[in-house]
């Protein structure tokens, strides 16, 4: 907060007169100075649930994330933000396992925590949030279906945390415009697909032909008073890795060309996300576009390595590292450290995830030589989910052998293999950022 303080008092004090000065022509914002954590993807499931059973461990097991151990991540986090101290906390989504009503009721208690301390909190959903038929309790052998919430739920539970400061909101989504500091606005944008029933909930992302206006209608009104805007909003926009749309296009917002495109000529440079569970930033120009936009991916909070970033915001400069969850308050069954532990899990579910996957139609790869695959691929994306990845020389030798196959799904897993391990510019865990050149 000392930086808000700071900047309030130098424009009152006439230091930059500029700024501050409304008689001559359009008013001038301040240069923005604020320090901001972001967290995403903490599916936090509610313990009292159930997380011991049959029916339990049948679900977590064709599932990568730590979900029981969700809570005593999140209670990590809150220790961080108070050790990190930041102005303002940014979360791209998927707050809960799957919209859980309760899950979302403690997730705004933790997320009360962190504002008690003098931080302002911004959350958009995530496609697991709202309307999602597959929040559940679980008791012993049986699953049973447990009260999920409505789009207009989500807004009044999350009151404190962006609605209740937006100073504009779109009629048609969850969306909405807050000034961070003065200067400095975030575009928080609801990019899920979600009906007015149970159940209807996507994957998938859009952004609607009347919220997309409303955007234009924000950008231009920024532009107008030299407002600098940066974005937030659950799915990716441009690629992390070669063909992420061809392989995985539910993880990129619709028509993610036109979208980065009106970000990137509206004069939004930067955009945070979450979804792929990957702690990744890519650069990227859209058709027809002058400048570049940074879609910078935070990974999941329950998701090996488990990150979060901070970044100081100075003008056009963002300063980004990265800053990973290494102790929960949780029993680690002998791993040697949190870390460890959030590994072997990932790792593990991936392979499994991965042989049921390429075995499956449209692949259809026999099961033998998936077994082969899976632990190449699992190796891949646990590398590209901690960012930075380096492929090693045998991946190199792997993923031609798989490229040189006679059959189409072979040669496809090495086309696939081989994007995963090839980092796209710029870095991913530290990197300053100058979106008034890009």
């Amino acid at each position: 907060m000392a930086n808000i303080r700071a900047y309030r008092l130098v424009c009152l004090c006439g230091l930059f007169a500029p700024a501050c000065d409304r008689s001559h022509g359009p008013s001038v914002s301040p240069i923005p100075t604020v320090k901001l954590m972001v967290f995403s993807d903490p599916h936090y499931y509610d313990p009292s649930l159930g997380t011991t059973g049959a029916a339990f461990d049948s679900y977590v097991a064709h599932d990568r994330k730590l979900v029981a151990e969700s809570d005593a991540v999140l209670r990590a986090l809150v220790s961080a933000v108070n050790a990190e101290n930041p102005d303002v906390v940014l979360i791209p989504g998927d707050l809960t396992k799957d919209g859980e009503q309760t899950s979302h009721g403690l997730v705004a208690n933790y997320l009360g925590q962190m504002k008690r301390q003098g931080r302002r909190i911004f959350v958009v959903p995530g496609n697991h949030d709202i309307q999602n038929a597959g929040a559940a309790s679980y008791s012993g052998d049986a699953t049973t279906p447990v009260p999920s919430i409505a789009p207009a739920d989500f807004s009044t539970i999350y009151q404190d945390f962006g609605f209740g400061d937006a100073i504009s909101r779109d009629p048609d989504s969850l969306s909405y415009v807050a000034e961070l500091v003065p200067g400095l606005w975030l575009l928080a944008l609801d990019s899920c697909i979600y009906g007015p029933n149970l159940g209807d909930s996507q994957v998938a992302g859009r952004l609607r032909d009347t919220t997309q206006t409303w955007i234009k209608a924000r950008l231009d009104e920024a532009k107008a008073s030299q407002i600098r805007v940066i974005g937030m909003m659950h799915h990716g926009v441009i690629e992390h890795f070669a063909n992420q749309a061809v392989v995985f296009p539910e993880y990129l917002v619709n028509d993610r060309d036109v979208v980065a495109g009106l970000f990137s000529d509206g004069g939004m440079g930067a955009v945070f996300t979450g979804h792929f569970h990957a702690n990744d930033i890519t650069q990227g120009t859209p058709s027809g576009s002058s400048q570049s936009l940074f879609d910078i991916e935070t990974g999941s909070a329950v998701t090996y390595p488990c990150p979060y970033r901070i970044v100081d915001v100075a003008g056009d400069i963002l300063t980004v590292t990265t800053q990973h969850i290494t102790s929960i308050d949780y029993d680690l069954q002998g791993a040697a450290d949190f870390q460890s532990y959030a590994h072997d899990k990932l790792l593990a579910g991936l392979d499994q995830y991965i042989a049921a996957l390429i075995t499956a139609p449209p692949y259809s790869i026999a099961a033998d030589q998936a077994q082969q695959i899976s632990p190449w691929m699992a190796e891949g994306l646990v590398a590209h989910y901690a960012g930075d990845e380096v492929m090693p020389s045998d991946m190199q030798v792997n993923i031609q052998s798989l490229s040189t196959a006679t059959d189409y799904p072979t040669k496809l897993a090495g086309m696939l293999l081989e994007s995963v391990w090839t980092d796209l510019p710029p870095p991913d865990n530290s990197v300053s950022l100058d979106l008034a050149t890009r």
